[in-house]
């Protein structure tokens, strides 16, 4: 080998392995999130201008988020499926504030709803991380129980995104948003995942009890693995001479493969009249990325302190929410001055009430069971794990079953009567008639929110370490 390759070589190979091959940093991964959700934020207000405008009514980017996304993916499953018999509910279009005058048309294919580009999106980035890493690979629980905590978790956070209009992905746009609806949010999902904790504990000690009852001289014998897999494929070689298995040497391969198929495709979506959609979609796939990279988990930010005693992921979380309050900040104040951009002001605030908490509570369990939200699922899915397979499903069949509930009159009398009729009423900066007083306070519950997540860490090690 030449000095020259030995260079080249050895430069790129390092520098390969530090970005793609290696976890990154919490706060490098949230670094990212928050460029790509600021990048998807500028896309959707830069949509809208074109919309009102006329240029094109069907191509509407939206901030990051997957609630309406489950609904066209769960309607589209729903038609496969067809004996079930779950209906299809098309996408109605935005309202605009003050519940009269509208903009937008019924999108022609529920593909169209952005929202369905988020979650592919993130599928794909996490598929490109995983295989780029080279750890793709099909996994599935040592025990089978783990599929009952899959489905039960799914079918919590179905009801619970109806409820709050959203999942974790949501919160941290609606957080940068400044809107009533995110504390809410993370109120609810951090009581639920705190119960949820204490469900997961129950059944830890439930299985360490019929363990020993049923102990044998064979010695103790788990009756259930909590979040322990075993992979199926690929299968790797008995002896470490036995060289790596093709399906993992050509992973990188395939992932440069896909990522030139992308760029053809996102190049046909702009020629067709969707560039929006089409840097949307870009936007979610580098969001999908630094979530498998850094290994970003909402579940666990949520979760973990109450659980295992760990709580780097919440404040990895906090600090993205922080810097994407900062980030949307310049174009919400754009928007401000702009008559025909009003609504991009408030993207991504959306009605609040009672049912908000509530829903953080049903989705705060079922995330803590199932051990992923649904952007996590997302890139979880990716990676090739099939319980995460199973609870994602579920999750988006429940969520588009029950989505019509949302528009019921009762619903919105009773579960989010505030700013159902003009969402200004639960935006910050309106309620406090003052931008720099909205992103304080923004920013002081998000800081205070991860030092309580951090007390509750070090309440539940001491606990563990005390026996």
């Amino acid at each position: 080998m030449s000095d020259f390759d030995f260079g080249v070589a050895g430069w790129f190979n390092a520098w390969y392995k530090k970005f793609f091959r290696e976890k990154w940093p919490l706060w490098l991964a949230a670094l990212f999130m928050a460029i790509s959700g600021i990048m998807a934020y500028g896309i959707a207000t830069w949509s809208l201008a074109r919309t009102v405008s006329g240029d094109n009514p069907y191509d509407q980017a939206k901030p990051l988020g997957t609630f309406l996304g489950l609904k066209e993916l769960g309607g589209l499953i729903d038609n496969l499926l067809g004996k079930i018999g779950l209906p299809h509910y098309p996408f109605s279009g935005y309202i605009w504030p003050n519940g009269t005058v509208n903009f937008f048309r019924q999108l022609p294919n529920p593909m169209l709803e952005p929202t369905v580009g988020t979650m592919l999106g993130i599928l794909f980035g996490g598929l490109i991380a995983a295989l780029l890493a080279k750890e793709f690979a099909l996994k599935v629980p040592l025990d089978k129980s783990e599929y009952g905590l899959a489905v039960s978790g799914g079918v919590l956070m179905g009801f619970g995104t109806i409820f709050m209009f959203g999942c974790p992905l949501a919160s941290t746009t609606n957080t940068g948003a400044m809107g009533v609806q995110a504390l809410l949010m993370v109120a609810g999902m951090t009581i639920g995942s705190y119960f949820g904790a204490k469900i997961i504990v129950w059944l830890e000690k439930r299985r360490m009890s019929m363990s020993l009852a049923f102990a044998d001289g064979a010695g103790y014998r788990p009756l259930m693995h909590f979040e322990k897999t075993r992979t199926i494929w690929p299968r790797l070689p008995e002896t470490a001479d036995g060289g790596e298995p093709g399906s993992i040497r050509y992973q990188p391969y395939l992932a440069i493969g896909l990522v030139l198929v992308m760029i053809a495709v996102l190049f046909r979506f702009g020629n067709m009249g969707y560039p929006a959609l089409a840097l949307s979609f870009a936007a979610a796939t580098l969001t999908g990325f630094a979530m498998q990279r850094g290994g970003i988990c909402f579940a666990h930010a949520y979760r973990e302190p109450f659980l295992s005693g760990f709580a780097d992921m919440s404040r990895a979380i906090a600090f993205l929410y922080i810097l994407l309050i900062l980030g949307f900040l310049p174009m919400k104040l754009l928007a401000a001055a702009s008559p025909d951009l009003a609504y991009a002001e408030i993207f991504a605030v959306s009605p609040a009430g009672i049912g908000i908490v509530l829903g953080g509570a049903l989705f705060g369990i079922g995330m803590a069971l199932n051990g992923a939200c649904v952007s996590d699922s997302l890139w979880r899915t990716a990676e090739g794990q099939v319980k995460i397979w199973i609870g994602l499903l579920t999750l988006i069949c429940v969520s588009s079953w029950l989505f019509p509930m949302r528009n019921e009159p009762w619903f919105k009398h009773y579960f989010a009567p505030y700013g159902s009729h003009n969402i200004r009423n639960v935006y910050l900066p309106h309620i406090l008639h003052s931008y720099p007083l909205a992103v304080v306070l923004m920013i002081g519950v998000i800081v205070l929110w991860a030092l309580m997540m951090t007390w509750f860490s070090g309440r539940t090690f001491k606990k563990y370490m005390e026996g």
